[in-house]
Order: structure tokens, then C-alpha cells, then sequence
């Protein structure tokens, strides 16, 4: 069920009318989330909502078990059971195959004739996600920074609460699970926020992301050897835009919809072409993603507080595992090594703080430009099917030196938008939300005409591979 299609917006609607019917009554309201969420994952993969209960029945009883384990071992064994349980399915459905084929290569390259049969797994949609969820559970308890809550109901929403289920953002237990204390709380304010907060993830993923994929980047990519270096280049640059759009977007909507049911998600981008560096990158790109590996890997290994050369190991291997976390490719571990090792050069050129002091306006451009480059070559290594292509994109060249005015032109505007000012773009956010509430409803459904007539078939959102 994709948020861009008339089949959620049934659903969305239908979800928010019984829900703000069963409001006053707090156990029917979330029994009623639960059902929604549940309902929303078996539309994807109906046979997988067993490992969503799996996880969510592991982590209820092993949060309950380390908070009152009588000792240090026994906490530490229930931890252990709880990493186990969720990083061995993660890594069974969506490592197995990957590491059975690395295997057998490396025996061919050494000499080796071995065989091994892989299991053609599909990853079910959202793993990476929720697993991280109910891993930050378990975690926290086990740190003395949370409370493990008694009512199952509770958590089992937590894990799967569909807005942000399959692509997002990261919530934490200690950020959601207060929120269904509070009696839900519905006003104009909060009302035009979510609308306001679809509407923008909407454009995004229609309007930018696949348009760009559909006139820029997918007919560069599918036959790189046609065109000319600058339309390599700008291929690059389209799909900057096109998974910043598709994935933001993507957590616009779902920030959006939490809040019409109640729910504060937890931003997920500022920004990310506006940095100044790689680490302010990733300030500003899949910022859940950033401080969860931050707070439970980074940190684990000692962060920045050891010498030089073991920080930037920290660095590094941090980087590789988001890079595995994202994807079981060697293109994505080479991604996510390009990524730390360019953190840690520039941890040791200037200093622990890279954006102090602050520079020229000048200097600031140059930075913001170096960054972005750097940004848009690594992601040749995220659109890129294979090594192969990756080679062609960088080398591959032909005679065709134009394509679509239509992808040259939302990929213009998609640069134009993304670099307003932020004031600006407050502006313009404070003026859409003064809007009548009548008048807003009628421009949604004016936007929802134009996204059918620019919708680009069936185009699922890029996140949900992970």
C-alpha cells in the first residue's frame, strides 16, 4: 500500500474517522492502531507479520527480564538474547544469500571449487527498521535510561505503528511510548501541520523524485554508454534529488499522518545538500539512522574520545555498517567505507569540530559544493545495480548529449527549492498553514488531481528495499 496512492488515502481516512471515534476510550484507540498497522504490513507481505510478532514478543518479555534480572550476568544474558534473536533474523533473511555468494567467490579467487546453495530470500519490507526499533528497547532498559512498559498492547503498537513502519523515521521506545499516555489531542493547528506535512512529502516523491527517475536518471543509468559525460554528470545529480525526494518525502507523510492521529515523530532530514562537510551530512541526512548507529555503535567503541588513529577506526567501522545496514552489496560496504574514511580525513585536518570556526561566505560555498560532489559520486555506488555499471558511469561514454527538458527541469526546480533560504521556506510553510481550513482542503484535493495525472505508475518508495 503506497502512501502516493488512492488505496492509503481510503485506508488513512478510514483510520482516522474510527479512531477519533474510539478516542475517549484509550485501550480501544490503540487496539484500534494495532489493528490498522497490522492490517497496513499484511497488504505488503501478510506471512511476515509473524516476525514483527516474533520480534515484539522477544523484546516485551526480554525488557521485562532485564529490569528485574537479580544480577549484572543475568541482565547482560537477557541483552544478549534479545541482540541475538533480532540481528539473527535480520541477518538470515537479508545476509544469507549475500554471504553464501561472497564465499564462493572468494574460494574461486584462492582456487577453491566449493558449492553452496543460496535460499533466493525476499527481505521482508521494513526489517532493518523495526528491528533497530526493538533493539533501542532493550538496549535502553539494560542502560537504566527506561522503564520496560507491562502492557504488551502498548509496545506491540510501538513496534509497528504503520506511518513510520516500513521506512521510518526511527522512533524510539522512550520518545513513543509516553505519547499514548497523553489523551490524543486534535486542533486546526495540528490539523493543517499534517495536512501541510503529506502534502510537501507528496510533491516530493511524485513531482521530483519520480519524474527525475523517469526522464533523468533511470534512461542514463539503464544505458550509460549512450550519453555524454555531462549528462552522466547531471544523472548523478538527479538522483541526489531523486532518493532525497523519495525518501523524504516518504517520512514527510508519515510525520504527517502520525500527527493527525496524536503523535510527534522525530524529524528525519535538514537540509542534507546544504552541508559543509561529510559529518554535516550526515547531521542532516536519515538523522535516526545517524543517532541511533551514533548512541549504540559509535559511542559502544569509544567515540572521539581515544587517540587519533582508533577514532577514525570508530569512524570507519561505523560508516561500514550503515553502509550494511542499508544493504547487503559490496557496493554498499565500499559506500559506507568511502563515507568514514572521508569523516575521518576530515576529523584529522581540522580538528574534532569541523564547522568551527566558521568560515567566509566564500569558504562556506566552496565547502557546501566539495560536499556535495563527494555526496553525489558516492551515490553512483547506491543507484548503480552492479560494479559494472558503476565502471560505465565513470567511464562509458557516447554521443547523446541531451535528454527530456522535462528532467533537466524538475531537477532545476528541485535545486531551486532545496537551497531557499530557511527563512523562506518558514515563510512560505506559516502561509500555507494560515489558510482557511475549508480552503486548505480544497487545495489538497486540487494537488491530489495533479498527483494522478503525474503519477508514474506503480513506483514503490526506494527505502522500502532496506
Amino acid at each position: 500500500m503506497l502512501f502516493h496512492s488512492a488505496t492509503f488515502a481510503v485506508f488513512l481516512l478510514t483510520a482516522l474517522t474510527l479512531f477519533w471515534a474510539l478516542s475517549p476510550s484509550r485501550r480501544l484507540r490503540t487496539l484500534l492502531l494495532l489493528a490498522a498497522s497490522y492490517g497496513f504490513y499484511g497488504t505488503w507481505h501478510l506471512h511476515y507479520l509473524g516476525l514483527i510478532v516474533f520480534s515484539t514478543l522477544l523484546d516485551y518479555v526480554c525488557g521485562l527480564a532485564i529490569a528485574g534480572a537479580p544480577t549484572a550476568g543475568r541482565r547482560k544474558l537477557y541483552l544478549l538474547l534479545s541482540l541475538a534473536g533480532n540481528l539473527g533474523v535480520l541477518g538470515f533473511f537479508k545476509y544469507y544469500d549475500f554471504f553464501i555468494e561472497s564465499a564462493v567467490d572468494l574460494a574461486a579467487l584462492l582456487g577453491l571449487d566449493i558449492s553452496a546453495r543460496t535460499l533466493g530470500l525476499v527481505v521482508p519490507v521494513g526489517i532493518s527498521f523495526y528491528t533497530f526499533q526493538t533493539l533501542s528497547y532493550t538496549i535502553d532498559i539494560y542502560r537504566g535510561v527506561l522503564r520496560p512498559t507491562r502492557n504488551l498492547i502498548d509496545f506491540a503498537l510501538f513496534v509497528s505503528f504503520f506511518p513510520q513502519l516500513v521506512a521510518g523515521p526511527i522512533v524510539r521506545a522512550i520518545e513513543f511510548l509516553p505519547q499514548l499516555e497523553l489523551s490524543p489531542r486534535f486542533d486546526r493547528a495540528r490539523l493543517h501541520d499534517g495536512l501541510y506535512r503529506i502534502a510537501t512529502g507528496l510533491m516530493k516523491k511524485v513531482f521530483i523524485a519520480d519524474l527525475l527517475a523517469r526522464y533523468l536518471v533511470t534512461p542514463v543509468y539503464e544505458a550509460p554508454g549512450t550519453y555524454g559525460p555531462l549528462i552522466h554528470l547531471l544523472a548523478a545529480y538527479g538522483f541526489c534529488f531523486q532518493i532525497y525526494g523519495d525518501f523524504s518525502g516518504y517520512s514527510d507523510i508519515a510525520i504527517g499522518a502520525a500527527r493527525l492521529f496524536g503523535f510527534d515523530l522525530p524529524e528525519n532530514f535538514r537540509g542534507p545538500f546544504k552541508a559543509r562537510s561529510v559529518r554535516d551530512f550526515w547531521r542532516r541526512w536519515h538523522i535516526t539512522l545517524s543517532f541511533w548507529v551514533r548512541d549504540y555503535v559509535y559511542f559502544p567503541l569509544g567515540g572521539s574520545r581515544a587517540g587519533r588513529l582508533r577514532v577514525s577506526f570508530n569512524l570507519i567501522l561505523t560508516m561500514v555498517l550503515i553502509g550494511l545496514w542499508h544493504g547487503a552489496s559490496l557496493l554498499w560496504i565500499v559506500y559506507g567505507l568511502l563515507n568514514g574514511l572521508a569523516m575521518s580525513i576530515e576529523r584529522l585536518v581540522s580538528g574534532a569540530s569541523s564547522d568551527a570556526p566558521r568560515p567566509s561566505a566564500l569558504g562556506l560555498a566552496l565547502r557546501r559544493l566539495a560536499t556535495f560532489q563527494f555526496v553525489a559520486a558516492t551515490l553512483v555506488l547506491v543507484r548503480a545495480p552492479d560494479q559494472e555499471t558503476v565502471v560505465a558511469m565513470l567511464t562509458d561514454f557516447g554521443d547523446v548529449h541531451s535528454v527530456s527538458w522535462k528532467g533537466l527541469a524538475v531537477l532545476a526546480g528541485a535545486i531551486l527549492v532545496h537551497y531557499l533560504p530557511e527563512g523562506a521556506l518558514a515563510g512560505i510553510e506559516s502561509a500555507v498553514k494560515r489558510v482557511p481550513t475549508v480552503a486548505a482542503g480544497v487545495i489538497l484535493g486540487l494537488l491530489c488531481g495533479l498527483l494522478a495525472l503525474a503519477v508514474v505508475g506503480e513506483t514503490p518508495y526506494i527505502y522500502f528495499r532496506f
